[in-house]
């Protein structure tokens, strides 16, 4: 079970989920890279998106799952695994789109989550726009493809995030969308890795699509 899928499945024992139809967009073929979208709608939450690659014959592999929830006032969540060549990098990543102020005990739990790996190798990426988005319990290492310590981690922080959204308020869900989308352009207006990629390979008219709609599932 991968950590997008361990996300989907703690989320179907919480929420009422539909998987959305999203047609031929749920196969993406370029080359030697192979995309898989699937899309779901979270009755109680919003939206939920697990995107699949694998390249190079299976020598390069990457999973997304994002959890883009407008119904609470939450941050949205991406949790990523990318593993090339026998090495793998494993994240788990909140980007500040809330309406009101933040709390901070469930950033606390998963910075403690963090600091137990700070043995483990830091993942960085040099600067983007969205940086100042990004909460400091953002979990990002670098370890060997079989070891599975940084993925036991991502899933002790997800979980503390599925506490969080037990407890989190309700808020307006159209000022709350307009949050979300504002950060999802900036992917398209500023780019980020996985967007450029999209885009060189597919045009920008099936990045917005990718971007906008299966992934954050606010057109």
């Amino acid at each position: 079970m991968t950590n997008g899928e361990y996300l989907l499945k703690q989320l179907h024992k919480r929420y009422t989920i539909k998987e959305n139809d999203i047609g031929a967009d749920e196969r993406m073929d370029k080359g030697l890279m192979h995309f898989r979208v699937k899309s779901y709608e979270i009755k109680e939450l919003g939206h939920f998106c697990l995107f699949d690659m694998t390249g190079m014959f299976g020598l390069m592999k990457m999973e997304t799952a994002v959890l883009s929830v407008w119904k609470k006032d939450v941050p949205l969540l991406n949790a990523d695994v990318i593993a090339v060549s026998g090495k793998k990098t494993v994240m788990a990543e909140f980007y500040d789109t809330l309406l009101k102020e933040r709390g901070e005990d469930w950033e606390k739990a998963c910075l403690s989550v963090k600091e137990k790996d700070s043995d483990l190798e830091d993942y960085t990426s040099g600067e983007h726009w969205y940086d100042s988005l990004l909460y400091s319990c953002r979990y990002a290492k670098k370890t060997k493809a079989k070891e599975t310590r940084a993925d036991e981690s991502v899933r002790k922080i997800l979980d503390i995030f599925l506490d969080h959204l037990k407890e989190a308020e309700d808020c307006e869900e159209e000022a709350k969308k307009e949050k979300i989308r504002s950060f999802a352009q900036g992917l398209l207006d500023h780019g980020g890795p996985a967007v450029d990629q999209v885009k060189k390979m597919f045009g920008e008219e099936k990045a917005k699509t990718l971007i906008l709609k299966h992934m954050y599932g606010i057109e």
